[in-house]
């Protein structure tokens, strides 16, 4: 599972509070009821998708309608977004059938005003509860058409061609951020793990095609004046990592953490509340993680000014470093993100730091993900600015 979701950008903002009635009403349910019972009376192998569209097409909008059932009919439907579209989305099904293929699940956003159209797989569901309302037999006139489908033989592709296909329903990133990016701006890309459904033999190549010889990333910070908060801080990645798959943990050799002050971080509430809580939830992390053999240590961004916030966030910074160092056993590698680390400055003794950089570990230069993304937000930025430039008058 991808450990970090962001909000799609097509989803509107206001539509979780968006008043159902101006999304899909019972008026609307009475012309989806009619359009279901004229797609049921001309789906029929063979038949053109004109004509099957043309008998889905709903009455004028200034026509009184009411159909017997309205009601019951649109508890049913009203579970997914868009519930107009079911006939669409059932057309371009069966025209998919006729061509010998499964169909594909499309996410998509038609009308921003409206929100996300319902997946054929979502739709295929709920014709087994609507055919009873609506007198239909959609259920049963596409188990037939799926009937004639040869299934593809995936299992019989070569690895390379199977590692193709997961490449392009889950694209990899070199890390996974247990629930916070290495910067703001970071998206990861989008996933799709129905195919880990299939059977066992595929769902344990996606897994470890998925997981194997990627980069746990996570945020630390550790404030002494108020441990509870910090350990709390540290149980969400600690539950996190509960619930996962111990196979999948079994995967995971490479551990990224940004040290940074406790004040900027965001709280999260218990996810998992059937995760028992644990007194030292850093310790539990490690241990959760049985092939952990190297542990990445990069520096959060430091405040330029005034002097009393960066000489405290870097006294919280060694704490934390200190803290951390004292929970990584002696056997595991130490890197130091070199590029992260502040300079120098004659306004405050620093030496604590560098001394525990000497003291155990070796350093990178400019390859950690923290590093990487942050070069990479820095060159849009610029690339950004650049645009500006060259379109000012």
């Amino acid at each position: 599972m991808e450990l970090f979701r962001p909000r799609p950008s097509s989803i509107p903002r206001h539509y979780g509070q968006m008043p159902a009635q101006e999304r899909f009403s019972v008026t609307d349910a009475a012309q989806l009821k009619l359009a279901l019972q004229a797609l049921d009376d001309k789906l029929q192998p063979g038949v053109d998708v004109a004509i099957l569209r043309n008998a889905c097409k709903s009455r004028p909008f200034h026509e009184e309608i009411y159909v017997d059932g309205s009601e019951d009919f649109f508890l049913v439907v009203k579970s997914i977004a868009r519930p107009d579209l079911i006939p669409h989305v059932c057309i371009d099904a069966y025209a998919t059938l006729q061509q010998g293929r499964y169909p594909h699940n499309h996410y998509k956003v038609s009308d921003l005003r409206k929100g996300v159209d319902p997946t054929f797989s979502e739709v295929r569901r709920l014709l087994r509860k609507i055919d009873p309302l609506c007198g239909t037999k959609l259920d049963a006139s596409f188990r037939a058409l799926e009937d004639r489908v040869k299934p593809f033989p995936f299992l019989k592709l070569s690895a390379e061609l199977a590692l193709h296909v997961y490449s392009y329903l889950l694209p990899r990133e070199p890390h996974i951020a247990l629930m916070y990016q290495p910067t703001r701006e970071h998206k990861p890309p989008r996933i799709r793990l129905d195919i880990m459904r299939a059977n066992r033999q595929i769902h344990d190549e996606v897994r470890k095609y998925f997981y194997e010889n990627r980069i746990l990333f996570m945020l630390a910070a550790r404030d002494k004046d108020s441990l509870m908060l910090s350990n709390e801080y540290i149980s969400r990645y600690y539950e996190t990592l509960a619930v996962m798959n111990p196979q999948t943990r079994m995967l995971f050799n490479r551990l990224e953490v940004m040290v940074g002050h406790l004040t900027h971080q965001v709280f999260r509430p218990r996810q998992y509340q059937l995760v028992p809580s644990v007194a030292d939830p850093m310790r539990h992390v490690i241990q959760l993680l049985p092939k952990l053999s190297t542990v990445v240590i990069a520096m959060g961004p430091t405040p330029l000014r005034p002097i009393k916030a960066v000489v405290s966030v870097a006294t919280q910074r060694n704490d934390t470093l200190e803290w951390l160092l004292d929970h990584i056993p002696q056997h595991m590698e130490i890197l130091w993100e070199q590029t992260t680390v502040p300079t120098p400055s004659d306004k405050w003794d620093d030496s604590g730091l560098w001394n525990m950089m000497r003291e155990r570990g070796s350093f990178l230069h400019g390859t950690s993900t923290t590093a990487r993304l942050e070069a990479r937000r820095h060159k849009l930025g610029s690339s950004t600015t650049d645009i500006i430039a060259l379109n000012s008058p």
